[in-house]
């Protein structure tokens, strides 16, 4: 009975979602290939035209909860330079962020037919 319980909260993602705000852009940031903390601050930052700016002591706790979780994974630099650290996502990661852009898709159609977002408005 226990092990039942085990793989459906091993498959399960309900107890991790929502993501804040931040984790979700650190995901998107890193979807396309690995990249270091600065790299992934930068692109966060160009990505959302400046409006979100993760410090060093936002995006490095969110990087280490997220390699516990095994959202994401840590990767050997090219010039292996200790300092510098890249993180790739995972497949558990991928389902995480795809799961809560699903979350977030719904909860734009719920706005939509409140006729908050006006019809016809590009996401």
């Amino acid at each position: 009975m226990e092990r039942k319980s085990q793989e459906k909260s091993a498959g399960d993602l309900s107890e991790v979602l929502p993501l804040s705000p931040r984790a979700f852009y650190v995901l998107i940031a890193i979807a396309d290939g690995e990249s270091h903390g600065y790299a992934i601050a930068r692109t966060v930052e160009t990505a959302t035209n400046g409006v979100v700016r993760l410090t060093a002591g936002t995006l490095y706790p969110i990087i280490r909860q997220m390699l516990r979780d095994g959202w994401i994974a840590e990767i050997s630099g090219p010039d292996d330079d200790p300092r510098r650290r890249s993180y790739r996502l995972t497949p558990r990661g991928q389902r995480v962020a795809q799961a809560e852009a699903q979350r977030l898709l719904e909860t734009i159609r719920m706005a939509r037919n409140l006729q908050w977002i006006p019809a016809g408005t590009a996401l």
